[in-house]
């Protein structure tokens, strides 16, 4: 028989010292005060088993346990008569003898068990196997040591094994024999504060006597908050103690405690040093807050176990990631598929990778820098969130750290600033504070220079490039080839569309400069004008293509307005069927116009970002909704939503001359110009990237159909439960596991069960994202300033005081049919505009100043608050409000 000795292998140790064991051996190894002591391992444990012949009477008393037909404490007596009653072999009783002479000759030992699964961070058994104290000989350890495999069956570990779904079949038993310390006091020491959930302080328990009494909640404790980092006692509660648990007669017994120590602190200032040294020192060797008894004897402290803190609910500890969707939101709103989710965090991969190759980012340096541009994005409970610390480090490359990120900040409408010590923290890396490193980012800033220059040329450029490269992949009838086919069509358009997004990605960082430039010389120039002015500038800019299917789709309800048969057609039909009966009218040319309006602007849809939404190229039903609504408002002259944007912009501009000297007014426009530019050109190229994205959402969805009609999916739209990897992996032969249909099942009910948890909408976890991390949502109620007029505030994008009834559209499955009111949503993205004409004014719950509802509602001149909390919580359809978009403020009138 072989036992585990202090110093043995770890592998070993691991293997046969179970949870308790293994930690004594850790912090053995470590060089922490620890009583000598030694294992019985496991295999002792199961050569006992064996040899009583046990094993079988042991299950079954477990299966009927398990089945609920036999009590937890009639198994457990059983069970612990079994194993308690038998004749003691001699081969037991000589390791046991054996064991404690390789001890440091001790009177006495203490005797502990340590169960297999014991002490990790997920199952504690926290006081449920046994202990004995003051053990005084062979036989008394020969029979604590059954007593400590019987614990491993006792009614509440019976229990606590079948509440969490642990195995019964994997029960195994180590047992510690060690040194007994006649404590003058004894306690608890946990490196953290686990009522409090924060790791900035230490908590200490304290009683005197053994720690028994305190564990089992018999006496009373004293209790010590020290600083976790330098120590210092926080506070303390000091308690009248009568009693004590010390050494009795074969045994431990309480006993009075003499009256000058009753009122006394248990800990002095020396023994709180040594026990927070100690602290910080398993903090190194577990990096995770530790629950640690302890005993003091003749001012020594000697640590006796230790175990992770399990009653933490987030994890205080590990590397931070702090995750924000206030942009991102825009885009990928709600649940986002897994196809989705990967196809973007590929695409943002590539993005940004080409983004450092332009700014003359060395090859060596951007593959450094690798890890994090490929996580740029994160997926939580099924919702799209931005990686922020990744974002901060992106823009590190730039010169002027500082104001950059704050620019990022605002383009991104994040809440709340990073604070400056972090920021400096989470830099790209250490090099780019040295020579060289600000020689590269001289060089980045330099080539941001050009690139302001040059810009306009190159985005030109590139949407002319890209009409060809679209052109030609928009051609191809996916739906009549073969998923292999389909598969080389999307390599070969990735390659030649996506791989290339130099230019809006330059822009889009242009663009948040000069608007946070713009911003700031706003904020600080001209503070004493209205605060919506800089909105104002930005408006009637013209030329975005993204209002252009909106002005295309009132100009078709113009043209079904005086043709009386056909608007009442259009009036009379459910547009979902709309499409079928106008195939079967005789207005053969205006359909021939619809016909091409689908094909121009058919990949657009409400959350037209991620693939698995329905564009209309496969269902126009959204189209006849949009010209139903402008029929019944007599939306028809779209020249109506030119006018009032551009008197805004031209009052605007009167007041910002007439507060400037000339040299600050030359100043301020040039901003201003740079900033009208780089929007209306981030605008445009996201406009492209809405047309790539379609072009994918026409293959996915034809190969979809392919892999359902070969039998490798039940469905046609299985195929956005897959994950790009995957997808690769199924026409390069990557798959690890073949039955797709499977991972399809088991994805979409765990996505099911994610609609009802909405994760926060800022939030940091530590270590593994998803696990001992809190993020879920609690419904956010509005801020509202004491004494406000005002029910609810958000950031004002456009002005005008509108008064009217709420609609309330959550998602592209809500009511559409809007006739005048005010249309209130969480999100919006450019999938949305076409229901601008036909709303008064537009409340959004999430977005910023640059996000795409503002700046098309600006150019339509909408109404328009955004970045209301608490918004889609407050008001409910069919209430009466009153918004003024100068101000941000929201009334309630009548509910």
């Amino acid at each position: 028989m072989l036992m585990v000795l202090p110093y043995s292998s770890e592998a070993f140790a691991r293997a046969e010292a179970g949870g308790k064991g293994f930690n004594l051996y850790l912090m053995t190894r470590h060089g922490l005060p620890v009583p000598s002591w030694v294992v019985l391992g496991k295999r002792f444990y199961a050569a006992y088993i064996t040899e009583q012949r046990l094993e079988s009477q042991i299950q079954a008393l477990i299966m009927r346990f398990i089945a609920e037909g036999l009590p937890a404490v009639e198994a457990s007596r059983q069970i612990t008569s079994l194993i308690t009653q038998q004749p003691i072999p001699v081969w037991l009783r000589e390791a046991v003898e054996h064991a404690w002479a390789t001890l440091d000759h001790p009177t006495e030992v203490a005797i502990r068990s340590s169960a297999a699964d014991e002490d990790s961070a997920g199952n504690s058994f926290a006081g449920q196997l046994s202990s004995f104290l003051y053990i005084r000989n062979a036989d008394e350890a020969v029979a604590a040591l059954l007593q400590c495999w019987a614990s491993a069956f006792s009614e509440r570990a019976l229990v606590y094994r079948k509440e969490r779904g642990l195995a019964f079949d994997a029960i195994a038993v180590a047992v510690i024999i060690q040194e007994m310390i006649d404590p003058d006091a004894a306690g608890v020491l946990f490196t953290c504060d686990p009522l409090a959930k924060t790791d900035e302080q230490y908590l200490i328990s304290a009683v005197y006597g053994v720690g028994e009494g305190l564990v089992s909640g018999a006496l009373d404790a004293d209790t010590y908050w020290l600083d976790a980092t330098t120590g210092a006692l926080a506070r303390s509660e000091v308690v009248s103690k009568a009693h004590a648990i010390r050494r009795g007669d074969g045994g431990s017994v309480q006993v009075p405690v003499a009256s000058t120590q009753c009122d006394a602190p248990v800990l002095n200032a020396m023994a709180l040093a040594q026990l927070h040294t100690l602290g910080r020192t398993l903090d190194a060797v577990y990096h995770y807050p530790q629950d640690v008894e302890w005993a003091i004897h003749e001012d020594k402290v000697s640590l006796l176990q230790t175990r992770p803190v399990t009653t933490l609910d987030t994890n205080l500890r590990g590397y931070p990631n702090l995750w924000d969707n206030s942009n991102i939101v825009e885009s990928y709103g709600g649940i986002t598929l897994p196809l989705s989710f990967t196809f973007a965090l590929n695409n943002y991969h590539q993005v940004y990778v080409q983004f450092c190759e332009i700014l003359g980012v060395p090859h060596d340096v951007v593959k450094d820098m690798d890890y994090y541009l490929r996580n740029m994005l994160g997926c939580i409970n099924g919702r799209v969130f931005y990686n922020l610390y990744n974002w901060y480090k992106l823009v590190g490359v730039l010169p002027g750290f500082k104001h950059n990120r704050q620019f990022m900040e605002t383009m991104m409408g994040v809440r709340e600033a990073l604070p400056d010590e972090i920021s400096e923290r989470i830099k790209p890396h250490p090099s780019w504070n040295t020579w060289r490193g600000k020689l590269r980012r001289l060089r980045t800033g330099l080539a941001f220079v050009y690139y302001h220059f040059a810009i306009q040329g190159i985005v030109d450029r590139f949407l002319a490039e890209f009409r060809i490269q679209y052109d030609t992949f928009r051609s191809q009838n996916y739906r009549r080839m073969p998923s292999d086919q389909i598969f080389q069509q999307y390599v070969a358009m990735d390659r030649a569309m996506l791989s290339r997004w130099q230019a809006p990605i330059i822009n889009d960082f242009l663009a948040m400069v000069h608007f946070g430039l713009l911003k700031r010389l706003t904020d600080t120039w001209l503070s004493d004008l209205d605060v919506n002015a800089q909105n104002d500038l930005l408006a009637g800019e013209g030329n975005l293509e993204s209002t252009e299917p909106t002005r295309a789709l009132i100009t078709l309800a113009a043209q079904a307005n005086v043709i009386p048969e056909l608007r009442s057609l259009l009036l009379d039909t459910p547009p979902a069927d709309a499409y079928e009966v106008l195939c079967q009218s005789s207005h053969s040319e205006f359909l021939t116009a619809i016909n091409h309006y689908i094909d121009c602007f058919g990949f657009r849809c409400m959350n037209e970002m991620k693939l698995e939404e329905i564009d209309l190229f496969t269902d126009p039903t959204f189209l006849f909704t949009c010209l139903n609504n402008y029929l019944r408002q007599g939306i028809t002259d779209q020249n109506t939503y030119e006018v009032r944007n551009h008197d805004l912009r031209r009052q605007a501009e009167s007041s910002v001359v007439a507060h400037l000297s000339p040299l600050r007014r030359l100043i301020y426009y040039w901003a201003l110009k740079h900033a009208r530019k780089s929007i209306r050109n981030r605008e445009n190229t996201r406009f492209a990237r809405t047309r790539a994205y379609g072009i994918a959402r026409s293959m996915f969805q034809a190969m979809g159909d392919d892999l359902t009609a070969h039998g490798v999916l039940d469905a046609p739209s299985d195929i956005f439960y897959l994950e790009m990897n995957e997808l690769y992996g199924i026409h390069q032969g990557t798959l690890t596991i073949d039955n797709l249909r499977k991972v399809v099942e088991l994805r979409r009910q765990i996505y099911a069960g994610y609609e009802q948890q909405e994760p926060q909408t800022r939030f940091l976890t530590r270590g593994p994202v998803y696990w001992e991390n809190s993020y879920l949502h609690t419904p956010e109620l509005p801020a509202v300033e004491a004494g406000a007029t005002y029910h609810l505030k958000g950031l004002p994008c456009c002005p005008g005081i509108v008064e009217g009834i709420v609609h309330v559209v959550i998602n592209p499955g809500s009511d559409l049919r809007l006739q005048g009111e005010i249309l209130v949503t969480p999100r919006t993205d450019p999938g949305w505009v076409p229901l601008y004409p036909s709303c008064s004014g537009l409340l959004v719950e999430r977005g910023s100043l640059l996000s795409h509802s503002a700046i098309v509602a600006r150019e339509m001149g909408l109404p328009t608050i955004v970045g209301i909390r608490g918004l889609t919580q407050t008001l409910k359809t069919g209430m009466r409000i009153r918004m003024d978009g100068k101000t941000g403020t929201i009334v309630i009138l009548d509910e």
